[in-house]
């Protein structure tokens, strides 16, 4: 093709001009530097999704390293910035920097997360997040399979492999697709062989996901996305900070929470087309959800087993629950339960009218609810504590050939590491689950008032959520409780377990309550309900 024919190039983004004699370290130098520093960085972190807060909170922005990383022809450079808030508090944010010439920018990623254009000796080009350019990636992937160590100024960015990556062969050119660049993490599937997550918030210790997917690796549980390799910063002190995770590629049918949302909506759809819901087809969307939470639960409770063996490790292994656990349980979730208490009766003007009846219901028992509170967690001790997945409901788990694989280790992301290393119940996570399968059961009802669907397809939806939520929650606490028999729990109650499922789940739907309405006061009505049903436990059955 003839130049004249050739594709034309998109005009350049309206941005700060950086200039450089040609290697990207120079940004360390003024006057680069603060420019990235004072009118970059400012503008362009705010927008990220992976950015905590927005501009008018950033009082000074630092950048912290600029290490050297790839070629003469495709230049990146490891970074970190330290973001400093009006309120004094500090946060490093991990912005891989790359260059892309005029000629090469497009209209794709490269161009929309530029930060600047760059004059780099003689070429014009951008300033753009290194992440979104394959030869990152692949470079990346090169540094792994050679176990490389870069310095920095006493600090090492150490390039860690596992056994299990020299099984994948050599992946420095393999095909790269950038799957996230804007979520709270980014990552790229190589070759669909492996993913490669980048971490976007850089917190000092050990980084869960890639600890409990090593433990859980090594230990040759299956279901998990198995660990490859781990990219971490060591400072000065020997404090590691994790960069990037690398882990293996599961060809999925999508995560469980999605999977789930399209089979009740098939479901739906049988029953309105003649009662299917209810026959003895197995293979129709009940049945099919039926079995997959029996899976789910089956791979928990594998999990937890594997997790839950006695070891070495002091990290690993399990304790059981004594007084002092048993009393920071009773005071925490109690607090908790009565800051949502109080949420609820200041949120009852959101509220529809049953689930306003139900709030004034709630409020008439506040001093009750609390008192049971504290009696389940006296009746939880003797259960074991040991390392759990700290975050989980479907949508941290993917479908695979229609069986369950856990993912997503890092814990509930507002928690510090050490929180989220801690030992807990077990129950914890089966508790996370169950509340997840509520709020699966009701978006399929809440869809038929969103969308002012016809009394016939309400009803339908009613009895399908009704059916799904009785017969998920019972496949998955069965299997659960077969497949983790081997937990020592010694529970010195024997209603121990009961009680202490029944205490997490009062816990989740706490934090529920409290989330809904910060963020989605139009939800409130779910975890309220959630609430509603477990309190009546406390008050009647659950009362000793």
């Amino acid at each position: 093709m003839t130049s004249s024919h050739s594709t034309s190039v998109d005009p350049m983004p309206e941005l700060t001009t950086l200039v450089i004699n040609d290697q990207l370290a120079e940004l360390l130098q003024l006057p680069a530097r603060a420019t990235l520093e004072q009118e970059s960085l400012p503008a362009y972190l705010p927008k990220r999704r992976w950015f905590s807060g927005g501009v008018e909170d950033v009082k000074q922005v630092k950048l912290l390293y600029a290490v050297p990383f790839g070629g003469a022809d495709q230049p990146y450079v490891l970074c970190e910035v330290e973001v400093v808030r009006q309120s004094g508090a500090n946060e490093h944010y991990q912005v891989p920097l790359g260059y892309v010439g005029e000629q090469d920018a497009g209209g794709g990623l490269p161009q929309q997360l530029a930060l600047a254009q760059l004059r780099r000796g003689g070429q014009l080009g951008l300033l753009t997040d290194g992440y979104t350019l394959p030869g990152f990636v692949r470079h990346v992937m090169g540094q792994l399979s050679t176990r490389s160590v870069l310095g920095w100024q006493g600090s090492e960015i150490q390039f860690v492999p596992t056994a299990r990556l020299q099984e994948l062969g050599d992946l420095s050119n393999a095909k790269v697709k950038l799957i996230s660049a804007e979520q709270s993490n980014s990552s790229a599937i190589i070759d669909e062989q492996a993913v490669l997550k980048l971490v976007r918030r850089v917190l000092p210790g050990i980084h869960p996901e890639a600890e409990i997917g090593g433990y859980l690796t090594a230990a040759g549980f299956a279901h998990i996305a198995p660990l490859l390799g781990e990219v971490r910063r060591v400072d000065e002190q020997g404090v590691p900070h994790t960069l990037m995770i690398l882990q293996g590629y599961l060809n999925n049918q999508g995560d469980a929470w999605q999977w789930t949302l399209n089979n009740l909506e098939r479901a739906v759809r049988e029953e309105l087309a003649g009662g299917q819901a209810e026959q003895n087809n197995m293979h129709g969307a009940l049945a099919e959800l039926e079995t997959f939470a029996g899976l789910l639960g089956k791979r928990l409770g594998e999990m937890h087993v594997a997790l839950g063996q006695a070891s070495d490790n002091p990290d690993f292994g399990y304790h059981e629950t004594g007084d002092a656990e048993v009393a920071e349980w009773s005071q925490s979730i109690t607090a908790q339960v009565r800051e949502a208490l109080k949420v609820i009766a200041e949120g009852r003007g959101h509220l529809p009218g049953e689930a306003a009846n139900q709030a004034d219901w709630l409020a008439a028992r506040h001093a009750q609810i609390l008192e049971r509170v504290d009696d389940l967690a006296r009746r939880s001790a003797g259960g074991i504590r040991m390392r759990v997945h700290g975050d989980l409901h479907l949508g941290q788990v993917l479908v695979v050939q229609g069986d369950a694989y856990l993912i997503d280790f890092e814990g509930e992301p507002t928690r510090t590491l050490e929180e989220r290393r801690a030992f807990y119940s077990p129950l914890k996570d089966v508790a996370g689950m169950l509340r997840s399968f509520d709020y699966a059961a009701a978006m399929v009802t809440r869809s038929a008032l969103n969308n002012h669907a016809a009394p016939s397809d309400e009803q339908a939806r009613r009895h399908i959520a009704e059916l799904y939520r009785s017969q998920a929650r019972t496949a998955f606490n069965e299997a659960y409780r077969l497949a983790a028999a081997d937990l020592p729990h010694a529970w010195h109650d024997r209603e121990g377990e009961v009680a202490a499922l029944a205490l997490f789940c009062i816990e989740k739907a706490a934090y529920e309550i409290m989330y809904e309405a910060r963020y989605r006061p139009d939800w409130l009505e779910v975890p309220v309900q959630g609430l509603i049903e477990l309190s009546n436990y406390l008050l009647g059955s659950g009362k000793r």
